[in-house]
């Protein structure tokens, strides 16, 4: 997922990474945690979509395995990505003894790959995740709207059910994204 990244691709996301660690105002930080996980954006937009854009789903779909082993290996990638780049963010709510928050933020890392997998699947193009998780950011986090704070960048989204939806919602996108794949590989 990360191969071809430029060294300032890199440096960028240590610069958030040590930034959510570093800032002392929760506020502060959840707007660093939404800038951390707008970062990788178009990293996580070519899930489910590099097969058919780099025009290998016969020989990927051909492999031993490819519902059981390629998706979940996908998904975990995308998902290692968000807890990577959004780790500064974690420690500080670690070392605060936040537990809802932590929750909040894990689901938000479990979220957006997730979405980004599944609309792949379905849509065969990155586009609709782009444009969807773009606005949705800006919408949440970006202006701290609990209902579509998905991240739990905003200090009381923990406190809510919010989260919890979103987790539900993942678990639906993750179903759809299996069936999509599903009906990818009998065609």
């Amino acid at each position: 997922m990360l191969k071809g990244q430029k060294w300032w691709w890199y440096a960028g996301a240590a610069g958030f990474i040590l930034a959510g660690a570093a800032v002392p105002h929760a506020e502060g930080r959840g707007l660093v945690l939404a800038c951390a996980w707008i970062w990788p954006v178009l990293l996580w937009s070519a899930m489910g979509v590099r097969e058919a854009r780099d025009q290998t789903s016969q020989l990927l779909f051909s492999a031993p395995h490819p519902l059981a082993g390629q998706l979940p290996a996908l998904w975990l990638a995308g998902v290692s990505l968000a807890l990577i780049t959004g780790s500064g963010f974690a420690v500080r709510l670690l070392a605060g003894g936040n537990m809802r928050g932590l929750a909040a933020w894990l689901i938000g890392a479990v979220f957006i790959p997730t979405l980004a997998l599944s609309l792949g699947v379905w849509s065969g193009s990155s586009k609709p995740f782009e444009v969807l998780y773009t606005l949705l950011w800006y919408a949440g986090p970006m202006h701290q709207v609990r209902q579509l704070d998905f991240m739990g960048s905003a200090p009381a989204t923990a406190a809510t059910p919010y989260p919890f939806y979103y987790l539900l919602l993942a678990c639906g996108l993750a179903l759809a994204a299996l069936a999509g794949r599903k009906r990818q590989l009998q065609t």
